[in-house]
């Protein structure tokens, strides 16, 4: 019974604080780390991003870390994401779980934005350097098993950006919890990226100009602005997963989740995976924007699985492809896992 009121609380209070996150179109735009939005995992980008209530393991850590302790097997996951604009995202997690006192997880994604030209107001056309940003998001979670249905996990992470000589960086954190009513049905509800604000500060900031004055003597700097702190992106979301087992060896998973979005417009995702005597996987997912869907990005997204037993590891390839509506070519993901 202990155990029972503990996750009741944990769920009142993480449905308490949807009220903090109110999806405001007025607000895209406005808020720092929006690299924390951008998802990782093949299988769970080409269900839609829907799973929250049947993702596990080490993939989990993004979408659910309540996820990490519903698996008895260890794992490492390597994932390359084709992004946008000739972004390349790279993220790599490993999972250690211990029925005794929980599992663990830490987690590193890095941005590659290749060679930006800079330019300036006096030479909009280029200065002949180049810089990298530098993007990272690192952390660690940990999850337990409360009972034989309910799981709780959070992640703590550190948001470090950096372009040139100029950066900011935050604390954030991710709070999950999973409910299984049977073997078929699960549940999920997590908040994410709650923290900190952001505010970028360092020598790129700096400008020189004669400050007006009646001396002789004319200050020219240099002088240094002050930016402005801003949020993080926050959400809050709740999804349902659903296993159909037609025959011994065909099964089929129904995904559906809902996610408030504290800087942007609420969205609806669902997912279909298909299964063959765990071994092949179909999946195909949607999101749908609430408000303003005429200008949504990102549309459709597919994608295939393999699993396949070497020695005492589980081997597994996913791939999803994830249309983008306009301007941009559509991602394409790649995902390795190693369970052991």
């Amino acid at each position: 019974m202990k155990k029972i009121s503990i996750i009741l609380s944990l769920l009142i209070a993480i449905a308490a604080g949807n009220s903090l996150f109110a999806g405001d179109q007025n607000r895209v735009g406005t808020t720092s780390g929006v690299q924390l939005l951008i998802p990782v995992g093949a299988r769970s980008i080409a269900l839609g991003g829907a799973p929250l209530g049947g993702v596990r393991g080490a993939e989990a850590i993004y979408w659910n870390p309540a996820g990490i302790a519903n698996t008895d097997k260890s794992e490492f996951l390597v994932n390359h994401m084709k992004y946008i604009a000739d972004i390349n995202l790279n993220y790599i997690a490993v999972t250690f779980n211990n029925r005794t006192i929980g599992a663990f997880g830490f987690h590193i994604k890095s941005f590659d934005f290749g060679d930006i030209e800079q330019t300036t107001e006096e030479q909009p056309d280029g200065t002949g350097v180049t810089f990298s940003p530098t993007f990272i998001v690192a952390g660690f979670s940990y999850s337990r098993l409360l009972t034989d249905r309910i799981s709780a996990g959070v992640t703590a992470k550190m948001v470090f950006e950096s372009v040139m000589q100029t950066k900011a960086n935050t604390l954030a954190f991710d709070i999950g919890v999973q409910y299984s009513f049977n073997s078929k049905l699960r549940i999920g509800v997590v908040m994410k990226n709650v923290g900190g604000k952001m505010r970028y500060d360092g020598a790129n900031l700096e400008r020189r100009f004669p400050l007006p004055s009646n001396s002789q003597q004319v200050d020219e700097g240099p002088f240094r602005g002050v930016a402005l702190r801003s949020d993080i992106p926050s959400t809050f979301s709740f999804g349902l997963s659903y296993v159909l087992n037609t025959n011994e060896d065909n099964s089929l998973m129904l995904n559906g989740t809902f996610s408030n979005q504290s800087a942007s417009s609420d969205e609806v995702f669902g997912g279909v995976e298909y299964a063959f005597k765990d071994f092949f996987f179909l999946r195909g997912g949607y999101n749908y924007q609430t408000q303003g869907s005429s200008e949504q990005i990102f549309g459709a997204s597919f994608g295939a699985g393999l699993k396949y037993p070497l020695g005492n590891f589980d081997f597994t390839f996913d791939y999803a492809f994830r249309q983008l509506t306009s301007y941009f070519d559509s991602n394409n993901i790649f995902t390795i896992k190693l369970a052991f």
